[in-house]
């Protein structure tokens, strides 16, 4: 067996990164860019409860910098300093935010560090839909112009509807509907043809009487819950992913073995049974994905929506 001398060992030592010797040494604060009760802050305080039962004398904040729609808070993340010390929930209006709302930063102006929760985009149609596949919707969209629910225009919603347009021969008539569920009686009363949903408010309305079938997900593979519905890219729709995400991102000059250490922290949250029986509980489907997983999902969606923003001039 090989022993290191004292002068071996003094120089691993020496040239090991600072950080990951001290980090974290002090509490960590966790900017929500929301108000309080949202889900953004509701699924940061289930984190934050269990990653401080994982970390050793230090504890993450919650704090909330609402405004703007999200823009007070990112821009203060953008502008901290990039030691760990200052974590951003982050949402997909951090890549909109910029082009939509004037904000003062970009979507590089932050590091991915890790994914928590991904709801895909889907297309519902009522439950007594002529519509029995999405192949047979798109088929039949290609001749009459179908009438699809959204949660507002110039949302994601809207803007996947707008990402569909792009790679079919296809066209919508949008009609925003505010609240969820005037959005569900508009399709389970057969007043729409069709809604764009994340998946995680439309399952709960899908089967058992909910008045609603899901035809296609805007992910890269089907869905666990829903093993018979296919991806967008099964049935033609040249969209790889299109969702909502969040997680946690940092100031783009952090460290690298700050942003592995906050990685392997949301692992290990993730990896808590008490965490994933708490998000279910809640309604948010716990995942995980590092900061390169992370950072796949961030890129495909601004590539995809900052050309839409443009072309639809939705942007300021």
């Amino acid at each position: 067996m090989k022993t290191l001398t004292l002068a071996a060992t003094l120089a691993a030592v020496m040239t090991a990164p600072l950080f990951a010797q001290t980090y974290p040494e002090k509490d960590i604060d966790l900017v929500v860019p929301f108000d309080a009760g949202g889900s953004g802050d509701v699924t940061s305080r289930i984190i934050a409860e269990t990653a401080n039962t994982l970390l050793d004398g230090v504890e993450i904040n919650v704090v909330n910098r609402a405004g703007g729609g999200g823009v007070v808070g990112q821009t203060f993340v953008s502008k901290a300093k990039p030691d760990g010390y200052t974590i951003l929930a982050m949402t997909s209006s951090v890549v909109t935010n910029p082009q939509m709302k004037g904000a003062p930063y970009e979507v590089t102006d932050f590091r991915p560090v890790a994914l928590y929760n991904l709801d895909p985009e889907v297309i519902a149609v009522p439950a007594d839909s002529p519509f029995e596949t999405a192949e047979d919707f798109l088929a039949a969209a290609k001749g009459e112009t179908m009438n699809v629910v959204v949660a507002g225009i110039a949302t994601s919603h809207h803007m996947s509807g707008l990402a569909i347009e792009r790679v079919t021969d296809i066209k919508f008539n949008y009609i925003p509907t505010k609240g969820f569920g005037a959005q569900v009686q508009a399709i389970a009363g057969g007043h729409a043809d069709a809604a764009l949903w994340p998946l995680g408010e439309a399952a709960g309305q899908a089967g058992n009487g909910g008045g609603v079938r899901i035809l296609a997900i805007a992910s890269e593979e089907r869905s666990a819950d829903f093993p018979d519905v296919p991806t967008f890219e099964e049935v033609g729709i040249d969209i790889p992913i299109w969702a909502t995400f969040r997680g946690w991102a940092v100031p783009k000059d952090t460290p690298d073995e700050v942003v592995k250490t906050l990685s392997d922290l949301m692992k290990s949250v993730y990896e808590t049974p008490e965490y994933i029986e708490k998000m279910d509980a809640s309604g948010y489907g716990a995942v995980y994905r590092d900061a390169e997983g992370f950072s796949f999902v961030v890129d495909s969606y601004a590539e995809q929506t900052s050309v839409i923003i443009e072309e639809a001039g939705l942007g300021q």
